[in-house]
């Protein structure tokens, strides 16, 4: 066994004792990063993953999700507030923490001489895992990710798409509690999207926790158990999408057309469908449509202007 391998099984040996008590696999507390240009990335975040789910985390450009992620990660420090993966904090504990992650930056760069399997083989030895052992997980993830005809190309000469699957290859290669992937699906074709979507449940069902950035409400909606909503670096709302639609009032949505005017028209939103239907009816209106919502109606409603919003029933 090399020195490297001795250090890594001593570090999880001494994480896992630290983590036996029973902590939740990722506990962000009041977290804050202000940049030193003044600007306040993350404004006092709160998030709590006790159990093995998928995680997703919404927001627009600029709402701090790659920043929350980064801090997670112990890429950043922190400004205020603290991270924890198995009870291990990021910040005084790096190396033990780590030990437990798996990360997909929405950015890499690769060594573009070499293959894929090299890639992977190489990543899996960085990770400790004996050279024999390392092949085997290459050539399982490769197949794993539909890259068996792209084994042997040269990074270089792959397509965005496919260099996004390698990336979750390496994030995936030592098997980790904890997987963090910013933007996985990114350029990935629907087929190969709904693949790796199977690929990551798998991964939740043996006991890891995923936590994905994403600008999909397909994605959030389809695949999440649960979503985070930002805006301007604070977490507006996080559960799963029927509780979100739920607390919000967000059930049902009814769309009419004041005077006969063509285009969106207006929409109002409750917990009861018949209610709105009677509603828009007294106001003199019989030209409408009713159906459920769906989390891009509370996305939209939490990150857009109210003005954008009929707020009668909200």
């Amino acid at each position: 066994m090399t020195l490297q391998e001795e250090t890594l099984n001593h570090t999880r040996e001494s994480a896992t004792a630290i983590v036996s008590s029973g902590h939740a696999l990722l506990e962000v507390s009041d977290l804050k990063k202000r940049y030193s240009n003044g600007v306040w990335a993350n404004r006092g975040i709160n998030l709590t993953a006790d159990r093995p789910e998928i995680l997703g985390i919404l927001g627009p450009n600029g709402a701090g999700k790659t920043t929350l992620v980064r801090q997670i990660t112990a890429e950043l420090i922190p400004t205020s507030g603290s991270v924890e993966l198995l009870g291990l904090d990021v910040v005084s504990n790096p190396t033990a923490a780590k030990s437990f992650l798996g990360v997909m930056p929405q950015e890499a760069d690769f060594f573009d001489y070499l293959t894929v399997y090299q890639h992977l083989r190489i990543f899996a030895k960085l990770r400790g895992l004996a050279p024999r052992e390392s092949s085997s997980r290459a050539n399982e993830l490769i197949a794993d990710l539909d890259l068996v005809e792209y084994r042997n190309t040269p990074v270089k000469r792959l397509s965005g798409g496919l260099k996004r699957r390698v990336l979750v290859g390496t994030a995936m290669i030592a098997r980790p509690s904890v997987l963090v992937l910013d933007e996985p699906t990114t350029g990935l074709d629907p087929q190969t999207r709904r693949n790796l979507w199977s690929l990551l449940r798998g991964y939740k069902e043996q006991g890891t926790l995923i936590l994905l950035t994403t600008h999909s409400m397909e994605e959030a909606e389809a695949f999440c158990d649960r979503v985070g909503i930002m805006k301007d670096g604070r977490l507006l709302a996080l559960d799963t999408v029927d509780n979100l639609r739920a607390q919000h009032n967000f059930e049902y949505k009814i769309n009419y057309f004041p005077d006969g005017s063509s285009g969106d028209g207006v929409t109002l939103y409750g917990s009861d469908d018949q209610e709105l239907v009677t509603k828009v009816q007294d106001l003199g209106h019989n030209q409408f449509s009713v159906g459920k919502t769906t989390l891009e109606d509370v996305y939209l409603s939490l990150t857009e202007d109210d003005e954008k919003f009929d707020d009668g029933t909200r």
